[in-house]
């Protein structure tokens, strides 16, 4: 239910706070002059996002005489209030902590009492923000692409550290076969030897003819790679082995879709 406090504001802007969340945002109306309006909750949601817009045209201030603070522009509701033609202000988090102190020196807050500090702060800082508006179509799909090349570069090197801690602990002699581990041959290989019993079962004309599969270019140093795998290693706990057993082709399948994405 909508909460409100003091005269409504005809003529002049509104200054909103919302504190977003994944499944709803908390809101908060106030004046100019620092007296709380109104204080809802809404779901993420089109009902939601219209519920706003009616709690706004209750105090007959348009839309583009409304300021809205929050602490993200990613997230849905941020499209729909440019859409609607708010005034958008997007803070940083860390102006947001450090202003928490003005309403207790505890710095206990809530959802609610976080809506009520964006808007308190667009009344008492505005100047120290710039409106928050959305990039160009080109410079928005350049993000997006960047943003997901980070993520999986991210994935990659976590996914990549595990399959290399569990080779050096019951598999190695895959490691630097076929240079990086992440190399897209090297993952094949994992995925169809996954273990050090079935790469000592290899014949030289398996592993030639898998190079030549995979486009390996380096066909002299098949017998050496060969040679490589032949060669005696010491030899783990086999109940280490079967605790492992199933996570080398899963860890390489995983990776292998992750490279071929990037």
């Amino acid at each position: 239910m909508s909460r409100k406090v003091g005269k409504e504001v005809h003529s002049m802007k509104l200054l909103i706070g919302l504190d977003w969340s994944q499944d709803h945002h908390h809101i908060c109306f106030m004046a100019p002059n620092g007296s709380l309006q109104a204080a809802f909750e809404i779901p993420h949601s089109v009902a939601g996002f219209a519920r706003l817009d009616k709690e706004r045209a209750k105090f007959g201030v348009p839309a583009t005489e409304c300021l809205v603070a929050l602490e993200t522009a990613h997230n849905l509701i941020v499209d729909y209030l440019w859409d609607h033609h708010y005034q958008v202000y997007v803070i940083a988090p860390t102006v947001v902590k450090g202003a928490r102190g003005r309403y207790g020196a505890s710095g206990a807050y809530t959802d609610a009492t976080s809506a009520r500090l964006l808007a308190d702060l667009l009344r008492t800082d505005r100047a120290r923000f710039i409106p928050w508006k959305p990039d160009g179509p080109l410079v928005r799909q350049m993000r997006a692409k960047l943003s997901l090349i980070e993520a999986l570069r991210k994935d990659i090197q976590r996914w990549s550290n595990r399959l290399l801690a569990v080779l050096l602990r019951v598999y190695p002699q895959p490691i630097g076969l076929f240079g990086q581990l992440t190399a897209q041959i090297s993952l094949h290989f994992l995925i169809a030897y996954p273990t050090s019993q079935a790469a000592q079962s290899l014949s030289l004309q398996d592993l030639t003819r898998f190079c030549q599969q995979h486009g390996y270019p380096h066909r002299r140093r098949v017998p050496a790679l060969y040679a490589h795998l032949q060669a005696p290693q010491p030899k783990p706990d086999p109940v280490v082995v079967l605790a492992y057993q199933d996570e080398v082709p899963f860890l390489a399948r995983t990776l292998l879709s992750l490279v071929q994405h990037r």
